[in-house]
């Protein structure tokens, strides 16, 4: 995928009405025309937030029809596709984050969100989840000899 490099993380708290502030960072990487986003839930446990075009690599990336017999080809199409969401930031730089969404990413009562920039697309976790995700890397990293320092610490 080619596009914009995003990067760093940065929490955040969802509003009353479940939208979340993008971040300007992310926003102002992006060309005026292309502040339409796809919204989805990724198998790591997270919610993916990507430009259109880059929704669209994903999902031709993944393969597979009605017909495929490959199990895990049919789950990544029901993952991605049968959970995204076309959402464009309002005037204030907000996304709605849909219930289904929500839950599945494990954002619960407090409501906190870790926006990380992944590269080419951008992450959505629960600070739980996050951090166990970090601990991860680290440890797999530690193990092949690479130092990893944890965000903001």
């Amino acid at each position: 995928m080619t596009g914009p490099a995003f990067r760093g993380a940065s929490t955040h708290s969802l509003d009353d009405k479940s939208r979340l502030i993008v971040p300007k960072r992310i926003l102002d990487r992006l060309p005026r025309v292309e502040t339409n986003f796809v919204l989805t839930a990724s198998p790591d446990g997270c919610l993916l937030l990507l430009d259109q075009r880059g929704f669209e690599e994903v999902s031709g990336q993944i393969g597979g029809s009605l017909l495929d017999r490959n199990p895990e080809n049919r789950g990544l199409n029901r993952l991605l596709l049968g959970h995204a969401e076309d959402v464009s930031p309002d005037r204030a730089g907000r996304i709605l984050i849909p219930e289904v969404l929500r839950h599945y990413a494990g954002i619960g009562d407090a409501r906190e969100v870790v926006v990380v920039g992944a590269g080419t697309w951008i992450e959505l976790w629960a600070p739980d989840r996050w951090f166990r995700a970090l601990d991860g890397a680290s440890s797999s990293s530690l193990a092949e000899g690479r130092k990893v320092e944890p965000v903001g610490g």
